[in-house]
């Protein structure tokens, strides 16, 4: 990148999880309205140098490993593959700058920075990392200098540990402007630093549909009809025959993410994801994205709870705000298909929270 980078975002740099990737590229669209964006490359280990001697040893033997492991029909080579595809995006679209944060508390090039954003995603769980990483996803390297605010940050979880409640109270004081992606995460803020947070959408509903079709790639086969399952946990029995009831009345084959059952899905990327998405007949997940792209591309869409959890009680605060946001609280069942949905009053709704999500993110980037 040839011009000075302006913005900076934190956010988790997972190469494995699809929605991370997706909302790591969208916030970036959304930023470009405001200065030149790139993603901060957080080296979670004190030693710096063996970490970028590892990222460039995979670059270079990534063909030859890739050439090999293909040879091996096993879960562990279409790991590698996905990987690949994942790792093939993220520099395609989304590659960190040499801007550097590590958890010993020192910075690059950072303090250059007019504005420093966190999120979107589950950058505030506390459940997956130490209190070091957390005080790094909070921009602990920052300067008063750099204009620092969270864009649709979620934390993913109802409480925090007792032990991460001073980092997020020192570090959230230094926040000019917070947003979060559910109605808890705004409890949750307010609990731990007293100060003010706005519910706002995730950065994949401020991408029009036309312009995540335009980055696919011609991964789903011409004429391919099929229903799209994106399951984190497994469907219990009765779900899934609700599943192949509905492919069976339609004529459609299952496609399934994520599950080595079938190789051909579980080694796409995530342009892959969204060709996946935008391309199926119908959607059953239990995952936040996947509800987040089945309102983009207009899709019928059943979120089953996961087994072992029962009634929407059981929802994620992310997924509860989500259908609150479009009205969908019928969405989510235990089994069954959900009503259908009404996409007018959808693009509605989404026209609204677009329009109420910028006009937060214009005074936030303003202050």
């Amino acid at each position: 990148m040839n011009k000075k980078i302006e913005i900076g975002i934190i956010t988790v740099n997972d190469p494995k999880n699809y929605g991370n990737r997706l909302q790591n590229y969208a916030l970036q669209q959304v930023l470009r309205d405001y200065g030149t964006v790139s993603t901060v490359n957080q080296f979670l280990n004190v030693n710096r140098p063996v970490e970028i001697i590892e990222k460039r040893l995979f670059a270079r033997l990534r063909p030859v490993l890739n050439r090999f492991l293909s040879l091996m029909p096993s879960e562990r080579s279409l790991d590698f593959k996905r990987l690949c595809r994942s790792d093939a995006f993220t520099r395609r679209y989304v590659p960190c700058s040499q801007l550097y944060a590590s958890t010993c508390l020192t910075a690059n090039n950072i303090a250059s920075l007019k504005t420093v954003v966190v999120g979107s995603d589950q950058v505030w769980n506390d459940r997956w990392i130490s209190g070091r990483v957390l005080s790094a996803r909070l921009a602990d390297m920052t300067n008063d200098k750099t204009r620092l605010i969270s864009y649709a940050a979620s934390f993913g979880i109802n409480q925090v540990k007792d032990e991460s409640k001073p980092i997020f109270k020192k570090q959230l004081a230094r926040f000019s402007a917070i947003s979060v992606r559910e109605d808890q995460g705004v409890t949750l803020v307010n609990e731990l630093s007293g100060k003010p947070a706005t519910v706002v959408l995730d950065p994949t509903l401020m991408v029009p549909a036309e312009h995540w079709r335009s980055i696919t790639r011609g991964f789903v086969p011409r004429d391919d009809k099929y229903v799209l399952t994106y399951f984190l946990g497994k469907p219990s029995a009765e779900q899934e025959c609700t599943i192949q009831e509905y492919a069976r009345k339609h004529g459609c084959r299952v496609r399934r993410m994520i599950d080595s059952c079938d190789p051909e899905t579980y080694v796409a990327g995530p342009e892959d994801f969204v060709e996946l998405f935008s391309k199926a007949e119908y959607v059953f997940a239990d995952s936040y994205h996947a509800c987040c792209f089945s309102l983009l591309f207009h899709k019928q869409f059943t979120v089953f709870n996961r087994a072992g959890t029962k009634g929407k009680a059981n929802m994620n605060s992310r997924m509860e705000t989500l259908f609150r946001l479009f009205e969908l609280d019928s969405v989510m069942l235990d089994d069954g298909l959900a009503p259908e949905i009404d996409y007018k009053k959808v693009d509605l709704l989404l026209q609204q929270h677009r329009a109420e999500s910028k006009a937060w993110l214009d005074t936030a980037m303003e202050a």
